[in-house]
């Protein structure tokens, strides 16, 4: 049986090669695709199969189930229109929920609200000062941001206002500050939340926690890995593509939350556990992964920074190819 794997990668990824030799042990194939593999005419892919330690070319009919990229249907609306129809898609890209959508739907939900940052989509100018007015410290970053670009943390001293960017302080009169504005943020689609103090109690540097959850073989949401990411010398953001290193999850609450360690453990888990049924619920979609950002206050008071439909796992590999492979057979028996 042969699964489509399709990136967006012209080249096949470690992620990929690991997949594939796990999968090819359960009797299952990965197809590596990219979109422009796709002969829709014929209704064939040019994909590729690893032979031993090699990919090889083949041509072959379109997959019945395609483990994808939501990504990879952002190029062509016919494409997706036709993988939507003559496949199952692990996210078919549909409903997806903006950051600033993330934050209102679940500010009302008794159960989740609690999680849910204080954010406003920026209009202008004056959503900053008034966010600023009323929280002190912001955070600023694009809606549609991947990987910690573009996040700035913004307070008020005296009479200046302190940008933070990655490992450096700026400080700026309010008139320079409308300017910095105008070239960086005005008009490029960004959101403001009230800054959460997550940060490390010895080097007090930015940290959050990365729920990665998977569906399992008996197609329910599977907790993978509960990390810690740490963002060594950085002013705003935890993500260590930014700069930084990750941590287990148990030594750091043990080290940075000694008193509370077992309780927010046990927070995180539930989070983690309940969350990925309720967004399934709200985008009216089925899905197959997710990563949850969750900051911790100094009071051990955890906050959901968002949620990544297309989570990295190139930290944990070996636990996400065994549940994936798992969730693939359950969708053979149930889909196909």
């Amino acid at each position: 049986m042969i699964i489509g794997f399709m990136r967006n990668f012209t080249n096949p990824s470690t992620t990929a090669k690991l997949f594939s030799k796990v999968c090819k042990g359960e009797g299952l194939d990965i197809l590596y695709m990219h979109p422009k593999d796709v002969d829709m005419e014929n209704n064939s892919v040019n994909g590729r199969l690893l032979v031993g330690d090699k990919w090889k070319r083949i041509k072959t009919e379109l997959p019945r189930i395609i483990d994808i990229s939501p990504y990879s249907l952002t190029k062509s609306k016919k494409l997706s229109k036709y993988l939507r129809k003559n496949a199952y898609l692990t996210d078919n890209g549909l409903n997806r929920i903006s950051k600033d959508r993330l934050q209102e739907l679940f500010a009302e939900d008794e159960k989740f609200n609690k999680y849910i940052i204080p954010s406003k989509h920026i209009a202008d100018f004056n959503d900053i000062l008034e966010f600023i007015d009323k929280y002190s410290e912001v955070v600023i970053k694009p809606v549609n941001g991947l990987m910690g670009k573009g996040v700035y943390r913004v307070r008020k001293r005296d009479d200046m206002y302190v940008v933070g960017f990655r490992t450096s302080d700026t400080e700026y009169t309010e008139e320079v500050f409308k300017d910095f504005y105008e070239k960086n943020i005005a008009n490029k689609n960004h959101i403001i939340q009230k800054f959460i103090c997550s940060r490390t109690a010895q080097q007090d540097d930015p940290f959050d926690c990365r729920i990665h959850v998977e569906k399992n073989g008996s197609g329910k949401w599977e907790i993978a890995k509960i990390y810690v990411r740490i963002g060594i010398g950085q002013k705003v953001i935890s993500n260590v593509n930014q700069g930084g290193g990750i941590a287990d999850v148990k030594q750091f609450l043990t080290a940075n939350f000694p008193d509370k360690q077992k309780v927010i453990l046990k927070k995180l888990k539930g989070l983690g556990n309940a969350f990925p049924y309720k967004i399934e619920e709200v985008r009216n979609t089925e899905l197959m992964t997710l990563g949850m950002d969750v900051g911790i206050d100094e009071n051990g008071e955890l906050y959901l920074f968002e949620v990544n439909s297309i989570p990295t796992v190139a930290n944990i590999r070996a636990e996400v190819a065994l549940l994936r492979c798992e969730y693939y057979k359950y969708l053979i028996k149930n889909i196909i």
